[in-house]
Formats: structure tokens, sequence, C-alpha cells
């Protein structure tokens, strides 16, 4: 808000890179505190995630003792957490540490940044710029610059703990913003891994030699978490699902056994790429092997694994029993995420985009010191002239107005926080 500047010219040289002075988003103040609150809300939420077998081990770092598996249950994934999993651990660790214990710094500090702007803009910039321009300059001036330097030092003690704050958070999100939920992966035979899952325009699932690296040989493989199963979407075409196709007549006879357990024919419905419509339930989905080089099933034909009849460029995919040849071998490039992952970034989502806000929050002596630089260079330069003083005292009043606003949402916002901390 350059408005806010009485002379208007290069004299606000400590804070000449700023586009607009105090420029506080009412959006932005409720980010701070809304972090604060989230982020107690995703501790509470990684606490009670002891009752989650699927991710106990892999949170127990972040809170501690209180994650400790219990005995019995079912067995969680042996697997180390992906490197960008691990990372965003670190960085949620540093954040929460610094919202513990300087959180209530925090608050009181933008309360009261806030409440300067409203005071200055509503009881001392009025009468003392009118007093600047028409009356005793001098005393006008020292008593604005005393106003504007005791509000200084204040913004720079809040600017000192906001750092911290807003490098915790920033690293936060960055770490967040590269763990992506869902990545693109390719599906290769273990003995070849030069072949992998692809399809052709007519939609038949098919090996393809990954060199050239076409966009449909990466899939998206998106957990359901009640059917313990995936959905593989092409990458490529968000549309598009792998899928079993729907032939009541082989359904049947796949999932019928012979009297000693094996399934009764040797081959099921053909897998196909195509749109989700009017398929049986659970043609699409898919167990995905919690190691590399096992056999990937559809839900609905527990017996029969994905398999190709040759082991070459073109070979169509079909749905065979299973036989444990390297045909029923796949891996996954990159891996899979694991339950434990995805519950990890869905648990750290909500406080991740407040902080990527938050992170930009930083500067604010340098504002109360471009007004001050304003001022007194506007008053020693003889050919300076200054600005309609009507329009800048309105701008002030505006930035009063939204300082309280920003003010009353930013201390809902702490309550909540307070709340959610005891």
């Amino acid at each position: 808000m350059n408005g806010l500047l009485l002379f208007a010219g290069d004299a606000s040289g400590r804070s000449a890179q700023s586009g607009n002075l105090f420029d506080l988003g009412l959006a932005d103040w409720r980010d701070v505190a809304a972090l604060g609150r989230v982020a107690g809300e995703t501790r509470t939420a990684l606490q009670a995630s002891r009752h989650r077998r699927d991710i106990v081990d892999f949170l127990g770092e972040v809170v501690g003792s209180a994650l400790e598996p219990r005995r019995g249950g079912r067995a969680v994934e042996a697997s180390e957490p992906c490197v960008e999993a691990q990372r965003l651990l670190a960085a949620w660790t540093g954040l929460d540490a610094v919202l513990q214990g300087q959180g209530l710094d925090l608050q009181l500090g933008m309360a009261a940044f806030a409440r300067d702007l409203v005071s200055y803009g509503r009881d001392v910039a009025p009468p003392l710029y009118r007093q600047l321009l028409s009356g005793d300059h001098e005393a006008a001036l020292e008593a604005l610059r005393l106003q504007i330097r005791m509000r200084a030092d204040r913004a720079t003690a809040l600017s000192a703990a906001m750092r911290g704050f807003a490098t915790r958070a920033g690293a936060f999100a960055a770490a967040f913003a590269a763990f992506e939920r869902d990545p693109a992966v390719r599906i290769s035979l273990r003995e070849a891994p030069e072949l992998c899952l692809s399809y052709d325009d007519d939609g038949v699932a098919r090996l393809e030699p990954v060199k050239g690296g076409a966009a449909r040989q990466f899939w998206r493989l998106q957990l359901d978490q009640i059917a313990d199963a995936h959905r593989l979407r092409s990458a490529a075409d968000p549309a598009l699902h792998l899928h079993i196709t729907a032939d009541d007549k082989l359904w049947t006879l796949a999932n019928a056994a012979t009297p000693f357990g094996f399934p009764l024919i040797s081959e099921g419905p053909p897998p196909r790429v195509g749109a989700l419509a009017e398929l049986p339930v659970g043609a699409d989905l898919f167990r995905v092997p919690p190691r590399q080089g096992a056999t990937l099933e559809n839900v609905a034909f527990p017996e029969h694994a994905l398999d190709v009849a040759e082991v070459q460029a073109g070979a169509p995919l079909r749905l065979w029993e299973k036989t444990g040849l390297p045909t029923q071998q796949w891996t996954f490039s990159p891996s899979p995420r694991t339950r434990r992952e995805i519950a990890l970034h869905d648990i750290a989502a909500p406080a991740a985009g407040l902080a990527a806000t938050v992170a930009g929050v930083r500067g604010l002596r340098g504002d109360w010191n471009a007004v001050l630089d304003d001022l007194e260079a506007g008053l020693t330069a003889p050919e300076a002239s200054a600005a309609d003083l009507d329009a800048v005292l309105a701008g002030w009043s505006r930035m009063a107005d939204a300082a309280e606003a920003a003010l009353a949402e930013f201390e809902a916002e702490a309550r909540a926080f307070d709340t959610a901390g005891s």
C-alpha cells in the first residue's frame, strides 16, 4: 500500500524492495494462527494412529512411545520409508517443535503488530500528519519518530520470532510438495525389466519396450483403504483404468474351484484398459505386492494372477491361474507408496498448505522504517511536495480497518489453537 507514504519519493530506501507496505492479507494472518491449530490436530491424529496397525511403527519416531506397536494384530509392512517420507517426517518434527515452544510468543507478537497498525492509522497519523504539514514540523516529526520506532522495535522482535517459524514452515511445505502421494510408476516383468505394462489404442493391455518411455507405460496406484487394494489409473489418461472385463460366464467359471482346490479354468476374463462403467464389483481393484517380484492379482480372482503367454514386446496381458513362474513376477519403478506413507501424507496435508503461506510472512520492521524514511526525507528535500493529505490518511484508515479485521480472525484461530493444545 504505497498510498500510505506521505511524500512517496525515493525515501523508503530500507524497504524499497517491498511492493506494498504492510501487505497483510486477511487470509495470511488467519493462516498463521490456523497452522498452529492444525498442527495441534495433526499431533493428535499422529498419537491416535497407534490404533492403526498399518502405520504404527512408521509414525513411532514422530511421537515416541505413544505409538509403540502392540502385541498381536496384523503385521505391518517391513519396508523402510522412502527418502521423501523421511524428509517429510524430519521437517514436520522441526516445525512442530517450534510451534510447541514459541506458539504463544507468535500469537502475542502478531496481535501487538496488528494493534500497532490500528492505533497508528486511527490515532497517531491524522493529527501529527496535519501538524507536520502546517504547524510545528520538528515537534511533529519527533513525535512521529517516537511512535514509529516503538512500533519498529516490536516488529523487530516479532520478525525474529517469525523467522525461525517461517523457515521451518517453508521447509515442511517444500518437503510435502516433494512427497507425491501417488507417483507415476512403471510396471515391468522382473525377469525382463526392459519390457513393461502398457496398452494400445484399442485398450488391449500388453507388454511394451521400456525404451522410448511412452506416457502409456506409467500408472498411478490409488489405494482403496476399505478394499486394501489399488486402482491402476493410466498416467497418460486419468479416465482410463486397468480392469478385468465383464464376462459373466468367465467370471463364474474362473471363480469356481475343483474338489482339489484348483480353479476350474486356467484363464479368466482378459484384462483391459478403459473407462470404469458397468463393471462387476472388484473388476478394477488389484492387490499390489508389498515386495518386488511378486504376483499382481485382481481382488475378484484370488486364484489367478496377471500373466503373459510370451515374454516379448506386444504380448497381451492375461489373467492366468497362479503358477509362480517369471511371467507372473512384476516389479515397480519407483516402488509404490506403502499404506503408512500414504497415511502420513494425508495426516500432514492440512498443515502443508498453511505452511506454504506462513513461509512468506517476514520483513515486518522494514515497513515501519520505510514510513519513517519517507517522512524524514520528504521534509529535508526542498523540492519535495506532499501528496494529498486526505488520500494518505484515508489509506491509513483502510489499513487500520484491514488490520483490525485480520486481528479478529487471528484471535479466533488463536483461541482454537489454545483449545486444541489444552
